[in-house]
Formats: C-alpha cells, structure tokens, sequence
C-alpha cells in the first residue's frame, strides 16, 4: 500500500492580487481610434530571465535610420502575433527565417506608436506602445485587455548577441522585429498592470554562425 500523508489540516487560497509595487490590475479603454496604451518592454533593467539588454542598442533599434521597427512604424505595418513563434520542430535556418517574420495568420494587433516614458523606481525606463487589437488573434486580446482580471502582456523578439556578465545574460540587440503578446513577459513592467490608462523572443548570434543552443524566450517561464 503506498504511503498517505494526512492533508485534513491543509487549507490554502492562491489568487490574483490587485495590486504590486502600487500598481492596481484593472481593464484599460482604447482611444477613439481604439487602441490602447500599454508598456511592452523597459529599458535599463534586468528582467525575470536574468537578461540586460545594452540600452544603446535598444534604442538603436527602434529609432536608428536603418532600424526595420522604425521603417515598420513609418509606414504603418508593424504588427504582433498572439504569442512567440514556435520553433520547436525547425530546423536552425527555418527557425532564423520564422523569427524575421510576422506571420499573417497569427496577427493580433497593429502597433501605431512607440515611444519612452515613465522612469520607474529602479531606474529603468518604460517603453510604452499604442496597440489596437487586429487579426485572427485580435478578439483575444481585446478580450484580454477589457478584462480587470487578466494582465495582458507583451514580450520582445530580437537576434542579439549574448554573454555571461557578473551572473547576468547581457544582449547586444542586432535587430529588433517586434513586441508578441505574450502569457507573461520578460519584463514584469511590459503589462497592463503598468498601463497609464489604468519583457522577447532573442535569437543570439555569433558572427557567421547560427547559435541554437541559447535561444531565449523573453517572456517569463
């Protein structure tokens, strides 16, 4: 017979809090045009994977003139799918090709605007996105975003460099190719929790070879 342990005086109750770090969990509205502010990533900090981002290149990334998120923006084409590509199955140039590109079929949102904002207490600097439900995937996270209960997400996905620095994976960004909404991001400030209305998928390169095996997913697992 195996053995049991009594379990009559355990009771417990886990559930969501309404509040961290002063910031209250709440559905947010969209603007007239119908999209909704929201942080998808911050920079100056380290995320829940342990992973820094060198800020230069972030920035780089979003605003230099040969930066595909700015040429993206300007033209008005910059989209999220629902979640992060899954690579799983791929081959290792099938999975670079995948992550380069937004898949139609998995769309959940247009992004209009990104752009800096509020420095928090730790020094970093959130980077805050208008985002409008849109695509196969749109209803989800409209329905996502509407709710008071449920804090909606987004997440980066980049090919960057990586090294290990005092105990900290420190990523030099090459190309950013946009925010994915995500079950929980890397950076626990890119979510709704963090909206003022109410952290990626990184590919590391080495150069002239693929490198597979540090693939990180930049949403929280």
């Amino acid at each position: 017979m195996a053995f049991m342990q009594n379990v009559d005086h355990i009771k417990f109750v886990v559930e969501n809090v309404s509040e961290i770090d002063g910031r209250k969990l709440g559905a947010i509205r969209p603007d007239e045009d119908g999209y909704y502010t929201i942080p998808l990533a911050a920079l100056g900090i380290v995320t829940r994977n342990n992973t820094y981002y060198d800020v230069q290149d972030f920035v780089d990334q979003l605003t230099g003139e040969n930066s595909f998120v700015r040429k993206m923006l300007q033209d008005s084409t910059l989209f999220s799918e629902w979640g992060h590509p899954n690579t799983a199955l791929l081959s290792n140039d099938q999975t670079l090709a995948r992550l380069m590109v937004i898949d139609e079929k998995q769309v959940c949102c247009h992004i209009r605007k990104i752009w800096s904002g509020e420095r928090l207490s730790s020094g970093g600097v959130l980077i805050y996105g208008e985002v409008k439900p849109f695509g196969p995937y749109g209803q989800y996270l409209k329905e996502s975003l509407d709710d008071p209960n449920i804090n909606t997400a987004f997440s980066l996905r980049s090919i960057a460099a990586s090294k290990m620095k005092d105990g900290v994976i420190y990523r030099n960004m090459k190309k950013l190719i946009t925010f994915d909404a995500v079950g929980a991001g890397g950076y626990s400030q890119a979510s709704k929790r963090y909206s003022p209305s109410v952290e990626c998928l990184t590919f590391d390169i080495i150069p002239g070879v693929t490198v597979l095996s540090e693939v990180a997913l930049e949403h929280f697992t």
